[in-house]
């Protein structure tokens, strides 16, 4: 079967690999940069509040920021998150 597609399909060690990358990224994230019922959120909860956020990418002069609703109930938790992540000092 020369033509079959079944060599261009990833194998499912990567997949694998992938869906424990992404776990332990929403573990650090809980650990390090949320608090409150954010923190203790499950990981779907945490997709809606923080991956669904209507956000528009804003060019400005020299730099680029996220501009989010103020209407959304999580926007504080959120902006607290990116500052929290900001104030990590990089690694030695």
């Amino acid at each position: 079967m020369p033509n079959s597609r079944e060599g261009n399909r990833p194998r499912p060690e990567s997949w694998l690999a992938l869906t424990m990358i992404a776990a332990g990224l929403g573990a650090w994230l809980k650990l390090l940069a949320l608090y409150g019922a954010l923190a203790k959120a499950e990981p779907k909860a945490l997709r809606y509040r923080l991956l669904n956020v209507p956000t528009r990418l804003v060019h400005g002069v020299r730099r680029r920021r996220l501009r989010l609703p103020k209407t959304w109930p999580w926007v504080a938790q959120i902006v607290a998150a990116f500052a929290r992540n900001a104030a990590i000092p990089p690694p030695a």
